[in-house]
């Protein structure tokens, strides 16, 4: 279904990124690669974890007992048949430029209140 070279998997076990190929299954998915086929998991059980260079990143829901730790990226955008399953990519509260001024408004405030 999808194109695996926009889908890329890292998993706990190798660190490695591999590319994989999505095939749909109703509400579930299987990640494929040449001769490994992963188990099926929900798509409600996917959170969004930010990009990575020009990736929207994934990966399953922490707290979840007996859970892989894996990301799956999506080199681009993200395809069109996957764009309703898929969580919504979020913006961050507060982006970098904001998250540098709070850093700096903390630094001047130690600094007055020390002198």
């Amino acid at each position: 279904m999808s194109d695996p070279q926009q889908v890329w998997l890292i998993d706990s076990d190798s660190a490695l990124k591999r590319r994989v190929r999505i095939e749909v299954i109703g509400k579930t998915f299987a990640l494929y690669e040449q001769q490994w086929r992963s188990d099926a998991y929900f798509f409600g059980d996917l959170v969004y974890r930010g990009k990575e260079g020009d990736s929207h990143v994934f990966g399953l829901e922490d707290g979840i007992k007996d859970r892989p730790k894996w990301k799956l990226g999506f080199k681009g955008g993200i395809p069109a048949e996957l764009t309703a399953l898929l969580p919504r990519p979020k913006q961050p509260l507060i982006s970098s430029i904001g998250m540098l001024i709070i850093a700096f408004l903390c630094l001047g405030i130690v600094y007055f209140a020390a002198s």
